[in-house]
């Protein structure tokens, strides 16, 4: 039986979904369709795929390979080009480090843009890579701080995803980083406008359907009121509370998304978005203040530096 490498999983698990063309098969898992041709043929010796009129099917050996895996989705290398899973192995992180920025990266690449937060709110739950709270995690927390006395090295390792992620090939950093709402964006066509051959939008590994940005563009707003929701679940994420006035203060006057007040803008847009999504939470119901709390999913259960960064909101149930 042939030995299967991560390409070999991430392309069972695309013809697990549907039967696929070598061109497809290339585009999903980032190679040149010639290899991947000859590697079909391999597979194909081997019982695990069957060609078909135009392309390949997986069989049922297949399917019981990928079952016994233990795998559930793609490998995170498949979402990276090589030149970008180069640039990142040239870091020299531990593993859960490297992971964290490959899967900032995938949530680039999906969506094309993201804010600080939504990259947060996508990631840290999953690879929050040894960091106690998502500003560390971020870069932004006093572990850097303290590693500035030791080696180069030291340094290094202690440095947060913001520095990786800016420093990989195609990401374009925001030129106000800590602005609310300022964009992370991916120069290339991002994942999120490439359908599936049979239609459907291909989920990369480090995409959750249950993140902020989904709940997000689920909703029924315009351009402009998009932006703002997202410019304000950034701010709170960066805040982690904060009452509907202090909300107002630092994301209306660049975000009014057509509104002539603040008050408009919050009671029409903001707070009828912020009921629906993810993490977002009431406070006080007898107060207008809004807390973000980070999901406790995933790689999570078992990191000792995954839990909620928040020791205030260290005893809350997950909702």
């Amino acid at each position: 039986m042939v030995t299967l490498d991560d390409r070999d999983t991430a392309t069972l698990w695309r013809l697990r979904r549907g039967d696929a063309d070598v061109g497809t098969l290339a585009e999903t898992v980032r190679c040149d369709p010639s290899p991947l041709q000859d590697r079909l043929a391999e597979l194909a010796d081997n019982g695990l795929v069957a060609a078909v009129d135009g392309g390949y099917r997986i069989t049922s050996d297949g399917e019981r390979v990928l079952a016994a895996s233990g795998t559930g989705a793609d490998d995170d290398r498949i979402d990276t080009s090589p030149d970008v899973e180069q640039r990142i192995e040239s870091f020299a992180l531990r593993a859960d480090r490297e992971a964290a920025v490959r899967s900032a990266f995938a949530v680039l690449h999906y969506w094309g843009d993201a804010t600080r937060g939504e990259i947060i709110d996508a990631v840290y739950s999953e690879d929050p890579a040894g960091y106690e709270t998502r500003d560390e995690w971020w870069g932004e927390g006093v572990r850097a701080n303290e590693a500035s006395a030791g080696s180069e090295d030291d340094q290094r390792e202690s440095s947060g995803v913001r520095e990786y992620l800016a420093d990989l090939p195609t990401v374009d950093p925001p030129d106000s980083p800590d602005a609310p709402g300022a964009t992370w964006r991916y120069e290339g066509t991002p994942t999120v406008a490439e359908l599936t051959d049979d239609g459907r939008v291909l989920l990369e590994r480090a995409v959750t359907p249950f993140s902020a940005r989904f709940a997000v563009e689920r909703l029924d707003l315009s351009d402009d009121e998009r932006a703002a929701v997202r410019a304000a679940v950034d701010w709170l994420v960066r805040e982690g509370e904060s009452d509907a006035e202090g909300i107002a203060d630092a994301v209306f006057g660049n975000y009014p998304a057509g509104h002539d007040s603040p008050e408009k803008w919050w009671a029409s847009c903001v707070e009828p978005a912020f009921e629906a999504i993810p993490g977002v939470q009431r406070a006080d119901s007898e107060e207008e203040r809004w807390r973000y709390r980070q999901r406790s999913i995933g790689r999570t259960s078992t990191d000792p530096g995954a839990g909620l960064p928040d020791e205030s909101l260290a005893s809350d149930e997950d909702p």
